[in-house]
């Protein structure tokens, strides 16, 4: 396990300062969290945002963490804003970073698409196990993982692409392998079918081995279904809630697709999936989604199984 930093490029940390829903949500949670005099950890500083606003609100001093030399920009920042005795930037692994002090707040900006992207859950916990004080406080505080199934074919559809031929060849071979990956979209609701199902709640600082997200759905007739979509719904402290559905506000973060085979639901149909997601020594996520479509009577009418440890198989 390690931290091995957002090496972005600029215009994406742009990107995120500009993301007004996001800024919105972490100023609450700095809000809630930050007390008059704390010793803050800011863990993934990137531009420094997060530190400069826990000054604000009064923390005395703020420890500002990344493993990219990003935080070298960040050192440069704090003095143009006249608070670099104030902020103490370390350009370290927060997995085995050891401050000179306890923290009273440890925070991180630490979610990707899906939640898990950023792969830094793990890291978080072992920064917090050695660097938070007793009674300290700590945000994000939960994490909630949403699946909805959709007929996706008006805002993503490449298997139309390979199922026609190209310049006159058949390159239908590479079906399975679209089938076989996550892909990260933005959601058109109105295409999504049934309600919203919560799939996963879990403690980011406390990240699991793996985990199954499991859902059922009933699918109004004549409905096609080609993917599951998912997001994520955040509380960056307890009453700082984010979310990055397809019906919240905008944010830079977007939705993800799981694929799977078309089919038009019959009367009395519903769709029943399961989402595996188990987890690198780097933390990266791998994915897994299984499921089986069942009848009005309760047969189970088809099945299917794709990942990305599949892409490429025959």
């Amino acid at each position: 396990m390690s931290s091995q930093g957002h090496r972005v490029h600029v215009s994406y940390h742009k990107w995120m300062l500009q993301d007004e829903a996001r800024g919105a949500a972490l100023q609450a949670m700095i809000d809630e969290l930050v007390k008059p005099g704390d010793v803050v950890a800011d863990v993934g500083t990137g531009t420094g945002i997060l530190a400069l606003l826990a000054l604000r609100a009064g923390a005395a001093r703020v420890h500002a963490i990344d493993a990219s030399p990003i935080v070298r920009i960040v050192q440069q920042i704090a003095e143009d804003n006249d608070v670099a005795d104030r902020v103490v930037c370390h350009e370290a692994d927060a997995a085995t970073l050891q401050l000179p002090e306890p923290v009273d707040v440890v925070f991180s900006e630490c979610l990707g698409n899906f939640a898990f992207g950023d792969a830094m859950f793990r890291t978080l916990q072992a920064f917090s196990e050695r660097n938070l004080a007793p009674d300290g406080r700590r945000g994000p505080t939960e994490v909630r993982l949403y699946l909805q199934p959709a007929d996706t074919r008006l805002f993503w559809d490449p298997r139309r692409f390979w199922e026609e031929p190209f310049d006159g060849f058949d390159f239908s071979a590479f079906l399975p392998a679209v089938m076989n990956r996550m892909y990260v979209v933005d959601v058109v609701s109105s295409f999504c079918w049934d309600e919203p199902a919560m799939a996963l709640a879990f403690d980011p600082y406390d990240r699991a081995d793996a985990y199954d997200l499991d859902a059922t759905w009933p699918i109004p007739e004549g409905k096609l279904v080609t993917a599951l979509c998912g997001w994520f719904e955040v509380d960056w402290a307890p009453n700082a809630t984010m979310g990055s559905g397809p019906d919240d506000p905008g944010t830079h973060w977007m939705q993800v697709l799981f694929p799977i085979p078309a089919r038009t639901a019959a009367a009395g149909d519903r769709l029943e999936v399961t989402v595996h997601v188990t987890f690198d020594d780097e933390e990266r996520p791998a994915y897994r989604w299984t499921g089986r479509w069942i009848d009005h009577a309760g047969e189970a009418v088809a099945e299917f199984e794709h990942g990305e440890a599949l892409l490429f198989s025959r």
